[in-house]
Protein backbone atom coordinates (compact mmCIF):
# COMPACT_ATOMS: atom_id res chain seq x y z
CA UNK A 1 0.00 0.00 0.00
CA UNK A 2 1.24 3.40 -0.39
CA UNK A 3 1.83 5.64 2.07
CA UNK A 4 -0.21 8.85 1.50
CA UNK A 5 0.48 12.71 3.10
CA UNK A 6 -1.43 15.18 3.72
CA UNK A 7 -0.85 17.14 0.63
CA UNK A 8 0.85 20.35 1.82
CA UNK A 9 2.87 18.48 3.91
CA UNK A 10 4.01 15.99 0.93
CA UNK A 11 5.24 19.10 -0.95
CA UNK A 12 6.92 20.89 1.91
CA UNK A 13 8.91 17.30 2.05
CA UNK A 14 9.90 17.75 -1.84
CA UNK A 15 10.87 21.06 -0.73
CA UNK A 16 12.78 20.00 2.00
CA UNK A 17 15.51 17.40 0.04
CA UNK A 18 16.24 20.33 -1.94
CA UNK A 19 13.80 20.63 -4.75
CA UNK A 20 13.27 24.26 -4.12
CA UNK A 21 16.65 25.27 -5.74
CA UNK A 22 14.98 24.44 -9.08
CA UNK A 23 13.37 27.23 -11.53
CA UNK A 24 9.75 27.99 -11.05
CA UNK A 25 7.22 28.36 -8.51
CA UNK A 26 5.92 24.97 -9.37
CA UNK A 27 8.79 23.15 -8.56
CA UNK A 28 8.39 23.84 -4.62
CA UNK A 29 4.60 24.06 -4.85
CA UNK A 30 4.74 24.87 -1.05
CA UNK A 31 1.79 27.20 -1.04
CA UNK A 32 -0.58 24.57 -2.86
CA UNK A 33 -4.15 24.18 -1.70
CA UNK A 34 -5.28 21.46 0.61
CA UNK A 35 -7.29 18.87 -0.58
CA UNK A 36 -10.08 16.33 0.51
CA UNK A 37 -8.88 12.42 0.50
CA UNK A 38 -10.82 11.98 -3.10
CA UNK A 39 -8.98 14.68 -4.76
CA UNK A 40 -6.84 13.80 -7.63
CA UNK A 41 -3.57 15.89 -8.14
CA UNK A 42 -1.85 15.59 -11.53
CA UNK A 43 1.30 16.62 -12.42
CA UNK A 44 1.71 18.59 -15.56
CA UNK A 45 4.90 20.72 -17.26
CA UNK A 46 2.19 21.83 -19.77
CA UNK A 47 0.51 25.06 -17.93
CA UNK A 48 -1.95 27.09 -19.63
CA UNK A 49 0.14 30.47 -21.08
CA UNK A 50 -3.32 32.00 -20.65
CA UNK A 51 -6.94 31.60 -20.12
CA UNK A 52 -8.19 33.14 -23.40
CA UNK A 53 -10.09 29.94 -25.10
CA UNK A 54 -10.19 29.18 -29.01
CA UNK A 55 -6.62 30.13 -29.81
CA UNK A 56 -3.92 28.54 -30.62
CA UNK A 57 0.00 27.96 -29.75
CA UNK A 58 -0.28 26.47 -26.88
CA UNK A 59 -2.22 23.42 -25.66
CA UNK A 60 -2.13 24.09 -21.84
CA UNK A 61 -5.48 25.36 -22.07
CA UNK A 62 -7.07 22.54 -23.65
CA UNK A 63 -5.20 20.13 -21.75
CA UNK A 64 -6.66 21.22 -18.48
CA UNK A 65 -10.06 23.17 -19.75
CA UNK A 66 -11.88 21.56 -22.59
CA UNK A 67 -13.72 18.82 -22.10
CA UNK A 68 -13.48 19.56 -18.38
CA UNK A 69 -14.86 22.75 -17.67
CA UNK A 70 -15.80 23.86 -21.38
CA UNK A 71 -17.18 21.88 -24.15
CA UNK A 72 -18.00 21.95 -27.68
CA UNK A 73 -20.90 20.61 -29.76
CA UNK A 74 -19.30 17.73 -30.73
CA UNK A 75 -16.32 15.89 -28.33
CA UNK A 76 -13.13 13.76 -29.53
CA UNK A 77 -13.45 11.16 -26.71
CA UNK A 78 -10.46 9.33 -25.75
CA UNK A 79 -10.49 7.03 -28.30
CA UNK A 80 -10.48 9.67 -30.63
CA UNK A 81 -13.58 9.40 -32.18
CA UNK A 82 -16.29 11.73 -32.57
CA UNK A 83 -19.12 11.96 -30.16
CA UNK A 84 -22.04 14.26 -29.16
CA UNK A 85 -21.81 16.19 -26.75
CA UNK A 86 -24.05 20.07 -26.37
CA UNK A 87 -25.44 19.27 -29.67
CA UNK A 88 -27.40 15.94 -29.41
CA UNK A 89 -27.76 14.74 -33.05
CA UNK A 90 -27.43 16.59 -36.40
CA UNK A 91 -28.68 15.99 -39.79
CA UNK A 92 -26.80 16.99 -42.83
CA UNK A 93 -28.38 17.65 -46.16
CA UNK A 94 -28.09 15.69 -49.44
CA UNK A 95 -25.54 18.45 -50.62
CA UNK A 96 -23.08 18.12 -47.76
CA UNK A 97 -23.64 21.75 -47.29
CA UNK A 98 -26.53 22.85 -44.52
CA UNK A 99 -25.88 20.87 -41.11
CA UNK A 100 -28.95 21.13 -38.92
CA UNK A 101 -27.80 20.63 -34.83
CA UNK A 102 -30.45 19.46 -32.25
CA UNK A 103 -28.81 20.80 -29.34
CA UNK A 104 -29.54 19.49 -25.57
CA UNK A 105 -32.02 21.09 -23.35
CA UNK A 106 -31.02 20.27 -19.90
CA UNK A 107 -27.85 21.89 -20.65
CA UNK A 108 -27.21 25.23 -18.32
CA UNK A 109 -23.76 27.12 -17.99
CA UNK A 110 -21.96 27.12 -14.62
CA UNK A 111 -23.79 30.54 -13.69
CA UNK A 112 -27.09 28.69 -13.84
CA UNK A 113 -27.68 30.70 -16.89
CA UNK A 114 -29.62 28.21 -19.83
CA UNK A 115 -27.73 27.22 -22.73
CA UNK A 116 -29.21 28.14 -26.15
CA UNK A 117 -28.65 28.15 -29.89
CA UNK A 118 -27.70 31.93 -29.39
CA UNK A 119 -24.70 31.13 -27.26
CA UNK A 120 -23.66 28.80 -30.45
CA UNK A 121 -24.29 30.95 -32.72
CA UNK A 122 -22.19 33.48 -31.25
CA UNK A 123 -19.34 31.32 -30.42
CA UNK A 124 -18.67 29.66 -33.57
CA UNK A 125 -18.67 33.12 -35.33
CA UNK A 126 -16.17 34.53 -33.00
CA UNK A 127 -13.89 31.51 -33.83
CA UNK A 128 -14.38 32.50 -37.65
CA UNK A 129 -14.77 36.10 -36.99
CA UNK A 130 -11.52 38.34 -38.92
CA UNK A 131 -10.04 39.18 -34.92
CA UNK A 132 -10.18 35.41 -34.25
CA UNK A 133 -6.39 33.43 -33.88
CA UNK A 134 -7.95 30.20 -33.18
CA UNK A 135 -5.66 27.17 -34.77
CA UNK A 136 -9.02 25.79 -36.70
CA UNK A 137 -10.42 29.25 -38.35
CA UNK A 138 -8.77 28.39 -41.37
CA UNK A 139 -10.95 24.81 -41.05
CA UNK A 140 -13.93 26.75 -40.10
CA UNK A 141 -14.35 29.72 -42.17
CA UNK A 142 -16.29 27.27 -44.68
CA UNK A 143 -19.59 27.98 -42.07
CA UNK A 144 -21.44 30.70 -44.31
CA UNK A 145 -24.12 31.53 -42.50
CA UNK A 146 -25.13 30.24 -38.64
CA UNK A 147 -28.25 30.37 -37.51
CA UNK A 148 -30.30 29.77 -34.52
CA UNK A 149 -33.54 28.82 -35.71
CA UNK A 150 -34.88 28.13 -32.34
CA UNK A 151 -33.47 28.14 -29.11
CA UNK A 152 -32.82 24.30 -29.45
CA UNK A 153 -31.78 24.59 -32.94
CA UNK A 154 -29.09 25.44 -35.30
CA UNK A 155 -28.46 25.53 -38.39
CA UNK A 156 -25.35 25.64 -40.35
CA UNK A 157 -24.70 26.41 -44.05
CA UNK A 158 -21.61 25.73 -45.66
CA UNK A 159 -19.88 27.64 -48.70
CA UNK A 160 -18.64 23.88 -49.64
CA UNK A 161 -18.47 20.37 -48.34
CA UNK A 162 -16.58 19.95 -45.33
CA UNK A 163 -15.83 16.06 -44.33
CA UNK A 164 -14.07 17.38 -41.06
CA UNK A 165 -16.57 19.52 -39.93
CA UNK A 166 -17.84 17.68 -37.27
CA UNK A 167 -13.77 16.58 -36.36
CA UNK A 168 -13.37 20.62 -36.45
CA UNK A 169 -16.55 21.56 -34.04
CA UNK A 170 -15.01 19.63 -31.25
CA UNK A 171 -11.67 22.22 -30.81
CA UNK A 172 -14.78 25.25 -29.97
CA UNK A 173 -15.79 25.45 -26.91
CA UNK A 174 -18.49 26.95 -26.50
CA UNK A 175 -18.97 30.56 -24.28
CA UNK A 176 -22.05 32.76 -23.41
CA UNK A 177 -23.61 35.18 -25.93
CA UNK A 178 -21.53 38.31 -25.77
CA UNK A 179 -18.38 37.22 -23.64
CA UNK A 180 -16.03 39.21 -25.79
CA UNK A 181 -13.05 38.04 -23.83
CA UNK A 182 -13.98 34.89 -24.39
CA UNK A 183 -11.84 33.82 -20.62
CA UNK A 184 -15.05 34.24 -18.45
CA UNK A 185 -14.80 31.13 -15.94
CA UNK A 186 -18.36 29.72 -17.19
CA UNK A 187 -18.51 26.66 -18.89
CA UNK A 188 -20.96 23.68 -19.39
CA UNK A 189 -18.83 21.00 -18.16
CA UNK A 190 -18.37 18.21 -15.59
CA UNK A 191 -16.21 20.52 -13.33
CA UNK A 192 -16.26 24.17 -12.49
CA UNK A 193 -13.24 26.09 -12.63
CA UNK A 194 -12.09 27.28 -8.77
CA UNK A 195 -8.60 28.90 -9.43
CA UNK A 196 -5.34 28.95 -11.02
CA UNK A 197 -2.50 30.74 -9.22
CA UNK A 198 -0.52 30.78 -12.49
CA UNK A 199 3.48 29.36 -11.90
CA UNK A 200 1.18 26.70 -9.48
CA UNK A 201 -1.76 25.20 -9.96
CA UNK A 202 -5.22 25.43 -11.63
CA UNK A 203 -8.03 23.90 -9.46
CA UNK A 204 -11.49 22.66 -10.76
CA UNK A 205 -14.46 20.89 -8.48
CA UNK A 206 -17.63 18.89 -9.71
CA UNK A 207 -20.42 20.28 -11.20
CA UNK A 208 -23.29 18.73 -9.98
CA UNK A 209 -25.95 20.02 -11.96
CA UNK A 210 -23.95 18.69 -14.41
CA UNK A 211 -26.35 17.44 -17.92
CA UNK A 212 -24.32 14.33 -18.21
CA UNK A 213 -22.66 11.47 -16.09
CA UNK A 214 -21.08 12.96 -13.22
CA UNK A 215 -17.23 13.34 -12.72
CA UNK A 216 -16.51 10.34 -10.94
CA UNK A 217 -14.48 12.57 -8.14
CA UNK A 218 -14.82 15.77 -6.52
CA UNK A 219 -12.60 17.43 -8.13
CA UNK A 220 -9.19 17.69 -9.58
CA UNK A 221 -5.95 19.70 -8.91
CA UNK A 222 -3.38 20.55 -11.90
CA UNK A 223 0.15 21.30 -9.70
CA UNK A 224 2.86 22.76 -12.58
CA UNK A 225 5.95 21.88 -12.85
CA UNK A 226 9.30 23.57 -14.86
CA UNK A 227 11.44 20.86 -13.74
CA UNK A 228 10.57 17.03 -14.24
CA UNK A 229 12.83 15.81 -11.56
CA UNK A 230 10.66 17.94 -9.27
CA UNK A 231 7.57 16.83 -10.36
CA UNK A 232 8.64 13.37 -9.98
CA UNK A 233 9.54 13.41 -6.46
CA UNK A 234 6.67 15.09 -5.60
CA UNK A 235 4.63 11.94 -7.00
CA UNK A 236 7.36 9.92 -5.60
CA UNK A 237 6.43 11.43 -1.57
CA UNK A 238 2.67 10.94 -2.11
CA UNK A 239 2.33 14.99 -2.73
CA UNK A 240 0.65 13.69 -6.15
CA UNK A 241 -1.36 10.88 -7.86
CA UNK A 242 -0.62 10.84 -11.49
CA UNK A 243 2.04 12.81 -13.91
CA UNK A 244 0.39 13.36 -17.38
CA UNK A 245 3.27 13.05 -19.38
CA UNK A 246 7.13 11.58 -18.97
CA UNK A 247 9.22 13.49 -20.89
CA UNK A 248 12.43 11.35 -20.45
CA UNK A 249 13.01 7.60 -20.05
CA UNK A 250 15.63 8.41 -16.96
CA UNK A 251 12.80 9.83 -14.93
CA UNK A 252 11.12 6.33 -15.04
CA UNK A 253 13.71 4.73 -12.88
CA UNK A 254 12.39 5.11 -9.49
CA UNK A 255 9.15 3.94 -10.96
CA UNK A 256 10.23 0.85 -12.53
CA UNK A 257 8.97 -2.26 -10.22
CA UNK A 258 7.98 -0.37 -7.71
CA UNK A 259 4.84 -2.04 -6.73
CA UNK A 260 3.46 1.56 -5.02
CA UNK A 261 3.18 2.67 -8.68
CA UNK A 262 2.39 1.85 -12.50
CA UNK A 263 3.97 3.15 -15.26
CA UNK A 264 1.37 3.21 -18.49
CA UNK A 265 2.83 3.33 -22.34
CA UNK A 266 0.65 4.46 -24.72
CA UNK A 267 0.59 5.88 -28.29
CA UNK A 268 0.36 9.94 -28.47
CA UNK A 269 0.06 12.59 -31.10
CA UNK A 270 2.74 14.57 -30.27
CA UNK A 271 4.83 15.28 -33.27
CA UNK A 272 8.20 17.29 -32.44
CA UNK A 273 9.15 19.19 -35.84
CA UNK A 274 12.18 21.53 -36.78
CA UNK A 275 9.56 23.99 -39.03
CA UNK A 276 11.32 26.27 -41.24
CA UNK A 277 9.85 29.61 -42.40
CA UNK A 278 8.99 27.98 -45.92
CA UNK A 279 7.93 31.27 -47.05
CA UNK A 280 11.28 33.02 -46.39
CA UNK A 281 14.26 32.33 -47.84
CA UNK A 282 16.21 30.18 -48.11
CA UNK A 283 13.73 27.87 -47.21
CA UNK A 284 10.88 28.85 -49.85
CA UNK A 285 13.66 26.49 -51.76
CA UNK A 286 12.43 22.85 -51.68
CA UNK A 287 15.94 21.79 -52.39
CA UNK A 288 17.26 23.95 -49.07
CA UNK A 289 14.53 22.13 -46.96
CA UNK A 290 15.31 18.63 -48.33
CA UNK A 291 18.68 18.95 -47.65
CA UNK A 292 18.90 20.05 -44.55
CA UNK A 293 15.96 17.26 -43.66
CA UNK A 294 18.71 14.68 -44.96
CA UNK A 295 21.70 15.93 -42.98
CA UNK A 296 19.60 15.30 -39.52
CA UNK A 297 19.96 11.83 -37.57
CA UNK A 298 16.56 11.48 -36.32
CA UNK A 299 17.50 7.98 -35.06
CA UNK A 300 20.47 9.22 -33.03
CA UNK A 301 17.44 12.36 -32.21
CA UNK A 302 15.23 9.85 -31.06
CA UNK A 303 17.46 7.54 -29.00
CA UNK A 304 19.08 10.38 -27.22
CA UNK A 305 15.36 11.83 -26.23
CA UNK A 306 13.95 8.32 -25.10
CA UNK A 307 15.91 5.35 -25.47
CA UNK A 308 13.87 3.36 -28.04
CA UNK A 309 10.53 4.38 -27.11
CA UNK A 310 8.15 6.39 -29.73
CA UNK A 311 9.02 6.09 -33.38
CA UNK A 312 10.80 8.28 -36.09
CA UNK A 313 8.33 9.85 -38.16
CA UNK A 314 8.70 11.72 -41.78
CA UNK A 315 5.43 13.34 -41.84
CA UNK A 316 2.78 15.32 -39.68
CA UNK A 317 0.80 12.04 -39.52
CA UNK A 318 0.76 10.25 -36.39
CA UNK A 319 -0.60 6.06 -36.79
CA UNK A 320 -3.90 7.36 -34.80
CA UNK A 321 -4.78 9.04 -38.37
CA UNK A 322 -6.79 7.63 -40.78
CA UNK A 323 -4.45 8.39 -43.74
CA UNK A 324 -1.60 8.02 -41.96
CA UNK A 325 1.53 5.93 -44.08
CA UNK A 326 4.70 5.64 -42.60
CA UNK A 327 7.25 8.00 -44.37
CA UNK A 328 10.04 7.67 -42.16
CA UNK A 329 12.78 6.87 -44.78
CA UNK A 330 11.73 9.91 -46.92
CA UNK A 331 14.46 12.41 -46.64
CA UNK A 332 16.82 9.55 -44.28
CA UNK A 333 19.34 10.67 -42.72
CA UNK A 334 22.05 10.89 -45.86
CA UNK A 335 24.99 13.67 -45.41
CA UNK A 336 26.28 13.41 -48.97
CA UNK A 337 22.98 14.01 -50.63
CA UNK A 338 22.52 16.61 -47.99
CA UNK A 339 25.53 18.24 -49.44
CA UNK A 340 24.77 18.09 -52.79
CA UNK A 341 21.23 19.53 -52.38
CA UNK A 342 22.65 22.64 -50.95
CA UNK A 343 25.21 23.01 -53.30
CA UNK A 344 22.27 22.66 -55.84
CA UNK A 345 20.41 24.95 -54.70
CA UNK A 346 23.87 27.57 -54.74
CA UNK A 347 23.78 27.47 -50.85
CA UNK A 348 27.26 28.18 -49.16
CA UNK A 349 28.10 29.21 -45.80
CA UNK A 350 24.79 29.20 -44.49
CA UNK A 351 24.27 30.37 -41.21
CA UNK A 352 20.51 29.87 -39.94
CA UNK A 353 19.01 30.58 -36.53
CA UNK A 354 16.84 27.65 -34.04
CA UNK A 355 14.63 29.42 -31.71
CA UNK A 356 13.32 27.40 -29.02
CA UNK A 357 11.66 27.54 -26.35
CA UNK A 358 13.70 26.82 -23.67
CA UNK A 359 13.83 22.99 -22.10
CA UNK A 360 16.17 20.07 -21.38
CA UNK A 361 14.59 17.82 -24.30
CA UNK A 362 14.62 20.93 -26.52
CA UNK A 363 18.66 21.43 -25.41
CA UNK A 364 19.42 17.96 -26.50
CA UNK A 365 17.63 18.09 -29.37
CA UNK A 366 19.22 21.58 -30.90
CA UNK A 367 22.80 20.51 -29.55
CA UNK A 368 21.94 17.62 -31.98
CA UNK A 369 20.97 19.34 -35.07
CA UNK A 370 23.81 22.05 -34.83
CA UNK A 371 26.48 19.08 -35.31
CA UNK A 372 24.69 17.06 -37.90
CA UNK A 373 24.22 20.51 -40.21
CA UNK A 374 27.91 21.17 -38.70
CA UNK A 375 29.01 17.94 -40.80
CA UNK A 376 27.12 19.53 -43.97
CA UNK A 377 28.68 22.75 -43.93
CA UNK A 378 25.62 24.46 -42.54
CA UNK A 379 26.09 26.63 -39.19
CA UNK A 380 23.11 26.61 -36.42
CA UNK A 381 22.65 29.05 -33.78
CA UNK A 382 20.86 28.63 -31.22
CA UNK A 383 18.49 31.02 -29.80
CA UNK A 384 16.76 29.62 -26.45
CA UNK A 385 13.44 31.81 -25.38
CA UNK A 386 10.18 31.42 -23.57
CA UNK A 387 6.83 30.23 -24.08
CA UNK A 388 5.26 34.13 -24.34
CA UNK A 389 7.86 34.88 -26.78
CA UNK A 390 7.93 32.25 -29.09
CA UNK A 391 3.73 32.64 -29.32
CA UNK A 392 4.05 36.02 -30.23
CA UNK A 393 7.57 36.19 -32.21
CA UNK A 394 6.83 32.98 -34.36
CA UNK A 395 3.59 31.74 -34.25
CA UNK A 396 1.90 35.19 -34.40
CA UNK A 397 4.31 37.39 -36.10
CA UNK A 398 6.12 34.49 -38.12
CA UNK A 399 9.36 36.13 -37.26
CA UNK A 400 11.94 33.26 -37.34
CA UNK A 401 13.90 31.42 -39.22
CA UNK A 402 13.45 27.91 -38.42
CA UNK A 403 11.80 26.59 -34.27
CA UNK A 404 11.67 23.31 -32.68
CA UNK A 405 7.71 22.85 -31.63
CA UNK A 406 5.82 19.66 -30.46
CA UNK A 407 2.38 19.52 -31.49
CA UNK A 408 -0.27 17.92 -30.02
CA UNK A 409 -3.48 17.68 -32.37
CA UNK A 410 -4.60 15.17 -34.31
CA UNK A 411 -5.43 15.79 -37.68
CA UNK A 412 -3.49 18.81 -38.25
CA UNK A 413 -1.80 17.82 -42.07
CA UNK A 414 -4.62 20.21 -42.69
CA UNK A 415 -2.79 22.87 -41.21
CA UNK A 416 -0.35 22.67 -44.09
CA UNK A 417 -2.87 23.55 -46.46
CA UNK A 418 -2.74 27.30 -44.75
CA UNK A 419 -0.43 28.91 -46.22
CA UNK A 420 -0.78 32.43 -43.55
CA UNK A 421 0.00 29.31 -40.22
CA UNK A 422 3.31 29.91 -38.95
CA UNK A 423 5.71 27.75 -41.09
CA UNK A 424 4.26 28.88 -44.30
CA UNK A 425 4.07 26.28 -46.38
CA UNK A 426 2.11 26.93 -50.00
CA UNK A 427 1.72 24.38 -52.39
CA UNK A 428 -0.84 24.78 -55.00
CA UNK A 429 -1.60 21.13 -55.60
CA UNK A 430 -1.54 20.05 -51.67
CA UNK A 431 -4.34 22.34 -51.17
CA UNK A 432 -6.17 21.14 -54.33
CA UNK A 433 -5.81 17.46 -52.82
CA UNK A 434 -7.00 18.62 -48.87
CA UNK A 435 -9.81 20.75 -51.30
CA UNK A 436 -11.17 17.19 -52.75
CA UNK A 437 -10.78 15.38 -49.51
CA UNK A 438 -13.04 17.64 -47.74
CA UNK A 439 -15.77 16.92 -50.62
CA UNK A 440 -15.14 14.03 -50.56
CA UNK A 441 -18.20 11.12 -50.96
CA UNK A 442 -16.85 8.96 -48.33
CA UNK A 443 -14.30 8.44 -45.34
CA UNK A 444 -12.48 6.23 -47.38
CA UNK A 445 -12.41 8.36 -50.15
CA UNK A 446 -10.61 11.26 -47.82
CA UNK A 447 -8.60 9.25 -46.16
CA UNK A 448 -6.96 8.36 -49.89
CA UNK A 449 -7.07 11.76 -51.26
CA UNK A 450 -5.43 12.84 -47.82
CA UNK A 451 -2.53 9.87 -47.76
CA UNK A 452 -1.58 11.79 -51.49
CA UNK A 453 -1.26 15.33 -49.96
CA UNK A 454 0.90 13.45 -46.94
CA UNK A 455 3.58 11.57 -49.24
CA UNK A 456 3.51 15.51 -51.19
CA UNK A 457 3.91 17.31 -47.91
CA UNK A 458 6.47 14.70 -47.11
CA UNK A 459 8.41 14.98 -50.59
CA UNK A 460 8.25 18.34 -50.33
CA UNK A 461 10.40 18.47 -46.58
CA UNK A 462 7.26 21.00 -45.73
CA UNK A 463 8.86 20.62 -41.92
CA UNK A 464 11.42 18.65 -40.90
CA UNK A 465 9.66 16.00 -38.17
CA UNK A 466 11.85 14.30 -36.03
CA UNK A 467 9.87 11.83 -33.88
CA UNK A 468 6.71 10.69 -32.22
CA UNK A 469 6.17 11.15 -28.46
CA UNK A 470 5.65 7.48 -26.66
CA UNK A 471 2.54 8.45 -24.14
CA UNK A 472 3.58 7.66 -20.45
CA UNK A 473 2.07 8.35 -17.63
CA UNK A 474 3.23 7.02 -13.89
CA UNK A 475 -0.22 6.74 -11.15
CA UNK A 476 0.02 6.07 -7.68
CA UNK A 477 -0.98 2.52 -7.37
CA UNK A 478 -5.13 2.65 -7.37
CA UNK A 479 -5.11 4.86 -9.72
CA UNK A 480 -7.49 4.61 -12.60
CA UNK A 481 -9.40 5.57 -15.16
CA UNK A 482 -7.42 8.23 -16.74
CA UNK A 483 -6.46 7.50 -20.74
CA UNK A 484 -3.67 5.40 -21.68
CA UNK A 485 -3.59 6.59 -25.16
CA UNK A 486 -3.15 10.48 -25.94
CA UNK A 487 -6.00 10.93 -28.87
CA UNK A 488 -6.46 14.35 -28.66
CA UNK A 489 -4.63 17.33 -26.90
CA UNK A 490 -7.58 17.66 -23.64
CA UNK A 491 -6.60 15.23 -20.98
CA UNK A 492 -10.01 14.00 -20.01
CA UNK A 493 -10.04 13.74 -15.65
CA UNK A 494 -13.87 12.73 -15.26
CA UNK A 495 -13.18 8.97 -15.11
CA UNK A 496 -10.54 9.00 -12.36
CA UNK A 497 -10.72 7.79 -9.09
CA UNK A 498 -8.18 7.17 -6.61
CA UNK A 499 -8.49 3.69 -4.00
CA UNK A 500 -8.91 4.95 -0.15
Amino acid sequence: MRTTLPRVLALAAVTSLGLAACSGSGDSAGDAPSTAEEEIVIGSTNEPTGMQRNVGGSSGISQTMTRNVYEGLTSIDVDGEIIPTLAESWEISEDGLTYTFDLRDDVTFHDGTPFTADDAVWSLSEVISEESVAARKSDLIVMDQITAVDEGTLEVVLSRPSRSLLFNLAGVTIVKDGDTENTADNGTGPYRFVEWAQGDYLTIERNDDYWGEPAANPGVTFQFFTDTTAMNNALATGALDLVIAEDSPDQLTQFEDNPDFTISEGTSTTKYLWAFNDGEAPFDDVRVRQGLYRAIDRDAILDAVWAGRGQVIGSMVPPTDPWYTDLSDVHAYDPDSARALLAEAGVEDLTITLDYVAGDTEATIAQLLQSNLADVGVTLELNPIDDATWYQRIYTDHDFETTLMGHVNPRDIFWYANPDFYWGYDSAEFQELVAASEAAGSDEEQADLLRQANELMAQDAASAWLYLEPQIRVAAAGVTGFPVDQATESFYVADITRES
